[in-house]
């Protein structure tokens, strides 16, 4: 009777070389700040020059347009969940945590104004990772005990949108009224201390 290794033809997976992570970041790097200023449909040969590599070096990383944006709006979601994870079950992480998409919208709320199809696994991964933090604090009594992941969501995408219509010197002074606005309406009771101090920062 013989027995069947199922590791038998497994093969395994060796890390990727340094250059290729170090051109990766870098790449990516260079989108954030090339989209920032010059929208969705900047140059690709840009984002390829600031990142100090040629272009098919950037097509070998992302062949379309899409998966270059896309992971880089998964790249803000890696450190919303870094934030989330290191803040816990605090009852203000919920506020941190929208308080730093915004500030990442600066930059990428170009790519929200865009004909491409976005993955629905972009905002599943968001909802998951704010759950816990909403479930914190709604039991603390920081936000309002009726907000639910789909107003989270609704709320952050508004926020996103609003962004949007500015050029980056304009939503760097628009991102923090939009985040002050966002807040005092998710806090509860924004005249008890604890609310407006979460609300507030």
């Amino acid at each position: 009777m013989s027995v069947l290794n199922n590791n038998a033809n497994s093969v395994p997976q060796s890390p990727p070389r340094k250059d290729v992570v170090r051109h990766r970041a870098a790449l990516l790097d260079a989108a954030a700040r090339v989209f920032a200023a010059g929208g969705v449909d900047a140059p690709l040969g840009e984002i390829a020059r600031q990142a100090g590599v040629g272009r098919g070096t950037l097509y070998r990383h992302f062949p379309e347009r899409i998966d270059l944006i896309v992971a880089l709006l998964n790249r803000n979601l890696d450190d919303l969940e870094t934030q989330a994870a290191d803040l816990a079950d605090q009852p203000d992480a919920l506020l941190t945590l929208i308080r730093t998409m915004i500030d990442q919208d600066i930059d990428v709320a170009p790519l929200l104004d865009s004909d491409l199809i976005m993955p629905a696994t972009l905002l599943e991964r968001f909802v998951a990772i704010c759950r816990v933090p909403l479930e914190a604090a709604r039991r603390a009594g920081v936000v309002r005990p009726d907000l639910d992941e789909t107003d989270l969501l609704d709320l952050t995408v508004m926020a996103g949108s609003a962004l949007k219509r500015w050029g980056l010197d304009e939503r760097r002074v628009r991102a923090p009224r939009i985040q002050a606005l966002l807040l005092e309406g998710i806090c509860c009771a924004p005249s008890s201390p604890r609310a407006r101090h979460a609300a507030s920062g």
